[in-house]
């Protein structure tokens, strides 16, 4: 099996979509203009990282992409390691739940990636996928809070 077919079957179209319209709603709470649209292909292969996204479960509405990657995570550098390659296998899966959301909510291309029907997170005991849903939330707000290069820098990669 192809390493492409194993992240597909991993990560379904519908799924991914659910995860990348939370990370755009959380976007939105802090930029009206929603996500800058390169940061839309980060969501899954930081969110795919154990640590980090239960870090992220752990931030609120003031919290920062310095206080939840660089202070709690400085410890853990391996999550930066190789971050381009990880970027690049999932890259068709972030497309692939990018056509299944445009198919099932209205959202706006452009610089920035905007949905006039933003979800909220809300945490649900019978639900799976909280943790992710919640990490996802989260970490649009803190894209939304930072400069797309500082990210980029932060992540120790250059964006194709």
């Amino acid at each position: 099996m192809k390493n492409e077919d194993f992240l597909n079957i991993t990560y379904p179209p519908q799924w991914i979509a659910k995860i990348l319209h939370f990370c755009i709603s959380g976007a939105l709470l802090h930029n009206n203009r929603g996500l800058k649209t390169e940061l839309i292909y980060c969501v899954i292969p930081i969110l795919a990282i154990d640590d980090i996204r239960k870090n992220l479960n752990r931030a609120t509405n003031k919290s920062t992409f310095f206080s939840m990657f660089e202070k709690n995570m400085s410890d853990k550098q391996e999550f930066s390691i190789n971050f381009s390659e990880r970027y690049k296998s999932f890259l068709k899966i972030t497309n692939n739940g990018l056509i299944f959301l445009g198919n099932s909510e209205k959202i706006a291309f452009g610089e920035y990636i905007f949905t006039p029907q933003p979800r909220t997170y809300k945490k649900n005991k019978n639900s799976g996928d909280s943790e992710f849903e919640r990490a996802a939330f989260y970490l649009g707000q803190l894209f939304a809070k930072e400069e797309p290069k500082n990210i980029f820098l932060k992540l120790d990669m250059v964006p194709s």
